[in-house]
């Protein structure tokens, strides 16, 4: 029958919507009621990677904390997926995911959104160009918030997520924060925290 609830579902730097297809296969054996869409990032040189072209949501410039950074191009990947919530007006909810860079970007779109948001979900991941949000994210101030972090994550540090989560709470959000033993990855007992959470916004 037709669907309850979409998540639209983003990857992580140098990925593609193809490398997160099992996931959401097990993600919809579970909730059977729920559409995903996996979109695949444009393909963009990153300064970060010696400017070698890859999948990439916007520009990563640097290693250290990225809160400071430009984030060029991660305007039009916002519209880009605010042009797919659009899409999914009929659906009763939708909720944006990701995971990295994803998450990112799921977070900068999210809290922006305009329309009816049933959840954001960042995991492994950390809030971009925080200077920007200033003032636009009073719209969704009670949208569930998922964050996952990795106690050992080496990509997206554990203290950039803590970060992050301090810029979310000045901005006047709030999330359910939970963190595993694990690095830069998307591991079991994360998968069963997820879908926990989606199944609670779903029900």
């Amino acid at each position: 029958g037709a669907h309850k609830a979409t998540v639209i579902l983003m990857h992580g730097l140098g990925d593609t919507g193809e490398g997160w297809q099992d996931v959401a296969a097990q993600l919809n054996s579970v909730l059977p009621e729920v559409k995903f869409v996996l979109p695949t990032a444009p393909t963009m040189p990153v300064t970060l990677n010696m400017g070698m072209a890859m999948p990439s949501w916007y520009d990563i410039k640097g290693l250290s904390e990225r809160s400071n950074e430009t984030c060029d191009g991660i305007e039009e990947s916002r519209q880009r997926i605010v042009a797919l919530l659009e899409a999914e007006k009929g659906t009763p909810k939708v909720i944006l995911a990701g995971f990295s860079q994803g998450g990112a970007l799921a977070l900068y779109t999210g809290l922006q959104y305009t329309g009816q948001l049933a959840g954001i979900a960042a995991l492994s991941s950390y809030l971009p160009c925080p200077q920007l949000l200033q003032g636009k994210t009073d719209g969704q101030k009670d949208v569930p918030i998922l964050i996952c972090h990795g106690t050992i994550d080496q990509v997206v540090r554990p203290e950039w997520s803590a970060a992050s989560r301090k810029q979310l709470t000045a901005l006047g959000h709030e999330f359910a924060y939970h963190e595993f033993r694990m690095g830069h990855e998307f591991v079991p007992d994360e998968f069963r925290t997820f879908t926990a959470w989606l199944k609670k916004i779903v029900a």
